[in-house]
């Protein structure tokens, strides 16, 4: 079978939806089939795309409103390019939709995304494509929200499991692991609270790694006061290669998320910790009902809520279980899709 996917400028090991693509690509190409890449750059448009559209047997848009266009809004071209897929197999997999689609948005936010909403919804109601996939229970709400139906798809991690002789059976610490962006939104003293509970629990002191570049210091500078105020130690790693990443994750006992608790699918990273077997801490700021909330099958005994008190207890004992096996998520995206496809 022959695959085209089509994204913006395609960079891997700068820009998550590269990596996603680059990682399926590589996967489905082990398994026989041909993979096309078309990316919309400045030397290449949805318009020229439209007029020079490359046989293939099914076509994989992943968008993202500010990949395809510096101001999030591609204009004509892209309904242009609606009309070209109209009668093409396609899949839209949403990495981003709209901005400003949350209370606490600004004014210039929600003015950007509700033009960013009508460009969207009459992209998928000239393409009427095959299948619309999201990653995450918020997207997938705010699609219900306008009568159309989105389907989950997990987006996996891109941080391979590396086997090392040099693990202790025993880590004396409770060894937390930040990986991602620390948002300063996030309940730092709440994590605090709840953190030394599962401490005194376990009776053992608390280690706080921090992994990854940080693109808001407010946010590390929040986790580093929360630290000194409840006399923990903080370890902040910086940038590693994928292989020090995995020992790392395979060191910690436990992982935190900064990403809301509704958006978590979208986060690369928490899929990472998650596919190494660890339960993950995260916090629901309420913007998505309850009923419309989802974790995929695979992790839904990982992930425990910060703002639920019995959690803490819920975590130590997740922590005397046998660590679970790392998860492929490449290799279960890849089945999905081709499921799809069949």
């Amino acid at each position: 079978m022959k695959i085209c996917f089509i994204l913006g400028p395609f960079r891997p090991g700068k820009c998550g939806i590269s990596d996603y693509v680059d990682l399926l690509g590589k996967e489905l190409e082990r398994r026989g089939h041909s993979i096309l890449r078309e990316s919309i750059h400045n030397s290449k448009s949805f318009d020229n795309l439209s007029n020079d559209l490359p046989d293939a047997d099914f076509y994989s848009i992943q968008f993202a409103p500010y990949s395809f266009a510096k101001r999030g809004l591609s204009g004509k071209s892209l309904f242009k390019f609606a009309r070209s897929i109209r009668q093409k197999k396609v899949q839209i997999n949403f990495h981003e939709i709209w901005i400003g689609a949350y209370p606490q948005a600004s004014w210039k936010e929600k003015i950007i995304g509700s033009c960013q909403k009508r460009e969207i919804l009459k992209f998928l109601k000239i393409a009427q494509p095959k299948i619309i996939h999201a990653s995450n229970s918020a997207a997938i709400n705010h699609f219900k929200k306008e009568g159309i139906k989105a389907e989950p798809l997990y987006l996996f991690g891109n941080i391979p499991f590396h086997s090392s002789d040099n693990q202790p059976d025993e880590i004396p610490m409770l060894q937390v692991v930040f990986f991602g962006t620390l948002y300063k939104q996030f309940p730092f003293r709440l994590l605090g609270q709840r953190l030394s509970e599962i401490s005194l629990a376990l009776g053992k002191g608390v280690n706080l790694w921090v992994i990854g570049r940080q693109r808001e210091s407010v946010g590390l500078s929040k986790l580093k006061e929360m630290a000194i105020a409840n006399n923990f130690k903080t370890n902040v790693r910086g940038e590693l290669c994928t292989d020090s990443i995995s020992n790392e994750f395979q060191m910690c006992s436990l992982a935190i998320s900064t990403t809301p608790y509704d958006i978590l699918g979208k986060s690369g990273a928490t899929a990472a910790m998650l596919e190494h077997g660890l339960p993950i801490y995260a916090y629901d700021d309420g913007d998505t009902p309850k009923e419309n909330l989802f974790i995929f099958e695979p992790f839904q005994d990982q992930i425990f809520l910060i703002n639920e008190s019995s959690h803490a207890g819920k975590i130590v004992q997740f922590s005397q279980r046998p660590r679970k096996p790392f998860f492929d998520g490449v290799v279960h995206t890849a089945d999905t899709m081709l499921e799809m496809l069949s």
